[in-house]
C-alpha cells in the first residue's frame, strides 16, 4: 500500500485550529430526483422495533442504550424511502444491527478498537453467524451464539430469508464480508498510526462506507428483481462504487473534527494532503471528485437504461432501481443534515451513530455551505 507524504502526527498538527470549508453538499445532487431525500411512509411504525432491538442489546452492552436517541429508524427510513412496510421492518433491524456492530470496534466508543486480534474474532464470529442466518448453504443447523448483537441480525435475515432467493442472500453475505474485510484492514491501519495515499485510502473507504452492501439490499426494498443478465452486469457494480464514493467523501469531511479528538485521521482530507496545501485547496480537489462521481453514476445509469429502452416493463424495473441507489446517498444526506446539524441529535459517520460534541448546526451558512473551525 503506499503511504501519505505526511505522518499521522504532522497531518493532525497541521489540521487543528485551521477552518474546513465546506459547501453545501445537496448542489451536487440537483439534478437527481428528490435531491434532498426522502422519508419512508412507514417511520413511526418501525421506530419502536428499533427501541426494542437497543433494549435487548443494551442489555449485554449498556453503552448501546445511548442508541435510543440516534433515530436510527430515520436512517433506514432514508436509505430506503420507497421500501414497502415488511420490507422497511427488516431493513431497519439491518440499519440497527449495522450501527450497532460496527460500535465494537469503533476508533472512539468500541472496546475491540485498540484490540485487532480480539477484533478479529468477533469479526469471524459475525461471519459465520451471517453465513447462518441469511441459509446461505440452506442448512438449518446453528451455532449456539448468545449474543444479543447477532440476534438483531438474526431477526432480520429470518425475515428477509421469507422472500429473498439464494443468489439475494449470497449477494448480501459477499458484502458483508467485503465490509468486515475492509473494517479490518482499516483497524491495523489505525492501530499502526499508517494514512494511506488518497488511492488505495479510497479503495479500502470503499469497503468500509458500507454503501455496497445498502445498494444489494436495493432489490429487496423494491420488491422488484433485476431480471438476470442485468443484475450481473458490471454496471451494476460500477453503480456500487459511485454511491460509496459519494458516501465516503461526504462524511469524511463532516467528521473530520471528531476523528482530530482522537488523534486518527484516516479520511480523505488527510489522505489527499501534500505538504504545503490549504484546505480550500484539498476541499476543491474531494469537490471534484464529487462531481466526477455524480457524472460517472449519471452515465452508468443511462447506459443501464439504453439497454432495456425496447422493454417497457424492465426499463421501468431498472429506473427504480437506479433511483433507489440514489437514495442511498441522498438519504445518507438528508438523515446527516437533520440529525447531524440540528442541536442534541446524533451524526452519520460512514454507516457509524456517534453522540454530538459540538453544535455544527450553529456554523451553517445561509447558502447551506459549513466553516469548521478544527
Amino acid at each position: 500500500m503506499k503511504y501519505s507524504h505526511l505522518n499521522q502526527a504532522a497531518i493532525v498538527d497541521a489540521l487543528r485550529g485551521q477552518t474546513l470549508p465546506i459547501p453545501n453538499l445537496h448542489n451536487f445532487f440537483r439534478v437527481w430526483p428528490n435531491p434532498q431525500g426522502q422519508l419512508n411512509r412507514h417511520h413511526e411504525h418501525v421506530t419502536p422495533i428499533v427501541n426494542r432491538a437497543v433494549e435487548r442489546m443494551a442489555m449485554a452492552y449498556p453503552l448501546i442504550a445511548c442508541r435510543k436517541k440516534d433515530n436510527i429508524a430515520s436512517l433506514a427510513c432514508s436509505l430506503y424511502p420507497q421500501a414497502r412496510r415488511r420490507q422497511i421492518e427488516a431493513l431497519t433491524l439491518y440499519t440497527t444491527w449495522l450501527v450497532c456492530w460496527d460500535d465494537a470496534v469503533d476508533a472512539n466508543e468500541g472496546d475491540l478498537a485498540g484490540d485487532f486480534m480480539r477484533a478479529e474474532r468477533w469479526r469471524g464470529q459475525t461471519m459465520r453467524m451471517v453465513r447462518e442466518a441469511l441459509a446461505v448453504d440452506e442448512r438449518n443447523t446453528s451455532e449456539a451464539d448468545d449474543d444479543p448483537i447477532n440476534g438483531v441480525f438474526r431477526e432480520f435475515g429470518a425475515i428477509f430469508c421469507q422472500t429473498a432467493p439464494r443468489d439475494q442472500r449470497r449477494l448480501l453475505h459477499d458484502e458483508i464480508q467485503f465490509f468486515i474485510n475492509s473494517c479490518a484492514a482499516e483497524q491495523e491501519l489505525r492501530l499502526a498510526s499508517r494514512i494511506p495515499d488518497y488511492e488505495p485510502y479510497m479503495k479500502m473507504r470503499i469497503g468500509t462506507v458500507g454503501g455496497r452492501m445498502l445498494c444489494s439490499l436495493v432489490p429487496y426494498a423494491t420488491d422488484e428483481r433485476l431480471p438476470g443478465a442485468l443484475s450481473s452486469a458490471p454496471e451494476i457494480v460500477h453503480l456500487w462504487t459511485q454511491v460509496s464514493i459519494l458516501q465516503s467523501l461526504m462524511n469524511d469531511m463532516l467528521s473530520l473534527k471528531k476523528e482530530l479528538r482522537t488523534d486518527c485521521v484516516i479520511n480523505a482530507v488527510a489522505a489527499i494532503m501534500e505538504p504545503g496545501m490549504s484546505l480550500d485547496v484539498v476541499v476543491a480537489k474531494l469537490e471534484e471528485r464529487m462531481k466526477m462521481a455524480v457524472n460517472n453514476f449519471d452515465d452508468t445509469a443511462n447506459m443501464l437504461l439504453r439497454k432495456t429502452e425496447f422493454q417497457e416493463q424492465t426499463h421501468a424495473i431498472v429506473k427504480r432501481y437506479v433511483d433507489g441507489c440514489r437514495s442511498i446517498v441522498t438519504g445518507t444526506l438528508r438523515f446527516t443534515y437533520e440529525y447531524f446539524l440540528s442541536p442534541s441529535r446524533a451524526k452519520l459517520t460512514c454507516h457509524r451513530l456517534t453522540s454530538p460534541r459540538y453544535n455544527i448546526h450553529k456554523l451553517i451558512e445561509e447558502d447551506g455551505s459549513l466553516k469548521i473551525t478544527l
